[in-house]
């Protein structure tokens, strides 16, 4: 600004009872360093260069306001001295710095969720800007409710507030401990506004923001939390995981979901041994292998699979040449008894109270009823029920098709009747997808329920069972189909070929759940000797 404008300019102001000259001024300045940083001259200055330059000017800390008046009264003096023809801050919005044209020009996806513009305006927050909306607007086409799209908006607003008293100023300041003492301090003082502190509160709330961070932090190609360790590369180097995991596939025939538990025991093993100070898997000893098990020691199921993959890997790194010494044959499974390999069951009378117990008032009910009803009356497996498919059900002749199988094999079995009519009742209201599986999650994201659905059917057996659910949780409903066909005279081989054994020693494991009719046979035995019965 040269000296002779400089002065008039002061003048005006103070001819206008302005007494923050200064401050004005020195707005003036700054702005004509931006406009000649631009090549540009006053009378050049546009409606949306004003909007370049407030967007330019914006702070998670000042209004937009104040940048904007000492612009509008500088123009405001310019017009008056012939400067320039017409004041181009007339057309400007402050509240709306990046939408030219104000509210009427804005079609943002707030406008779909909110319909004040002073409450679209209070979630369009500096410091998350444009962010936020493009989370908003992922989560409303993934089919989220608008109650989950006004809980995102909320918590955030809350938490944006809270950042911009501490100082933060760009989004990629805020960590995890800027999320973890917000919560505290919610726990300490909770807000005039803010709902009760329940734990499902402060787990909601961190979903919500941590949910939004993530998403920001991945389109800038940044993890908001560290990704999860990984082993050593030297320690067992990707390709020999590679190698062993198509040994498994080729000569042991082994599933890709087998493969993919295998993989995740081997990273654990890499993690393990790498926090040991090891750096080559050659170096390995038994001591170490020892400590692994003993660390992954827990119920003896979950330690046998552990360690029947432990000793697996082992055994090929000796046969490649890769260990000097077997160190699988020194390897053990832990000890099982009888009594805890015997399966575990309930009447069938339980089996259709919990089926009866289910409420099939929506859509989540209908679809958990139809999980219950094809687990309990044909004793699949939580993986088979989940790769059902829609095309593999055929109503004609009462039947559906289960594809690949624990034994490899595809089979098709009845369907029965109460069995069909839950999943009529499922598929009619069933959410619109393109997936072909039968059994979808309930809420957005719409998709194929998977692994899931076995914590699905866990819970409502829990639920609905309480005290009297075995420890094997959802798996009861299977050893109680088994339990109901060996009642009624079935054979072994028929009840492997249902329940989809490799070989009848699976099958054999159910020839021990008739303790109970043993124990009837012992207690009536006496009465049977006897002559008439009488002792």
């Amino acid at each position: 600004m040269d000296a002779e404008l400089r002065h008039r300019f002061l003048a005006y102001l103070k001819a206008m009872g302005i007494g923050s000259w200064k401050y004005y001024k020195n707005a003036a300045s700054v702005f004509l360093r931006w406009l000649s940083s631009k090549n540009l001259s006053l009378p050049e200055v546009t409606p949306t260069l004003i909007n370049q330059y407030l967007c330019f000017r914006k702070s998670s800390k000042l209004e937009p306001a104040t940048h904007f008046y000492p612009i509008r009264t500088f123009f405001r003096y310019a017009v008056q001295a012939g400067i320039v023809h017409q004041d181009p801050t007339t057309g400007v919005f402050c509240s709306w710095l990046d939408v030219p044209g104000g509210y009427p020009a804005y079609q943002g996806v707030l406008r779909q969720l909110l319909r004040r513009p002073a409450a679209i305006l209070k979630y369009r927050l500096p410091l998350f800007t444009p962010d936020l909306e493009m989370y908003v607007k992922h989560l409303l086409d993934q089919g989220y409710s608008k109650r989950n799209l006004c809980g995102v908006l909320h918590y955030n607003f809350y938490f944006h507030r809270y950042l911009a008293r501490r100082g933060i100023e760009r989004l990629m300041q805020i960590t995890p401990d800027h999320v973890e003492a917000y919560q505290r301090r919610r726990l300490r003082h909770p807000g005039k506004h803010d709902p009760r502190c329940s734990d499902k509160t402060i787990r909601n709330t961190q979903g919500y923001i941590e949910g939004f961070l993530r998403y920001a932090f991945d389109r800038r190609g940044r993890h908001f939390r560290p990704p999860p360790p990984t082993p050593n590369p030297s320690v067992l180097p990707n390709r020999l995981v590679e190698d062993y995991l198509d040994f498994c596939r080729i000569h042991k025939g082994l599933k890709a979901s087998t493969r993919e538990d295998q993989q995740e025991e081997l990273r654990r093993l890499g993690l393990f041994l790498t926090s040991r100070g090891l750096r080559e898997i050659q170096k390995v000893a038994l001591l170490d292998l020892d400590a692994y098990c003993l660390e992954r020691s827990g119920r003896p199921n979950a330690q046998q699979k552990s360690v029947s993959v432990l000793r697996s890997f082992l055994r090929y790194l000796y046969l490649e040449g890769i260990l000097p010494h077997d160190w699988a044959k020194h390897i053990h499974s832990p000890c099982r008894f009888h009594a805890d390999t015997r399966p575990k069951y309930l009447p069938w009378n339980k089996i259709q109270d919990l089926l009866a117990a289910v409420d099939r008032s929506d859509v989540a009910g209908k679809r958990n009823y139809a999980i219950l009803a094809l687990l309990a009356c044909h004793g699949l497996r939580a993986r088979e029920a989940a790769g059902l498919k829609i095309a593999d059900i055929e109503w004609a002749d009462n039947s559906f098709l289960l594809r690949e199988r624990k034994n490899g094999a595809t089979t098709r079995l009845p369907l029965s009747p109460q069995a069909r009519q839950a999943l009529q009742e499922y598929i009619a209201v069933r959410p619109v997808c393109p997936a072909p599986e039968v059994f979808l999650t309930a809420y957005a994201p719409i998709k194929p329920l998977g692994k899931s659905l076995f914590a699905v059917a866990h819970r409502l057996t829990y639920k609905h069972l309480g005290r009297l659910l075995p420890h094997q949780g959802a798996y009861v409903l299977r050893h109680s189909f088994a339990k109901v066909m060996l009642d009624r005279g079935a054979s072994l081989s028929e009840i492997g070929t249902l329940l989809g054994h490799t070989s009848l020693h699976s099958t054999f494991t159910y020839t021990r759940i008739a303790t109970e009719d043993m124990r009837e046979v012992a207690d009536n035995y006496a009465g049977l000797l006897s002559p008439e019965g009488q002792p």
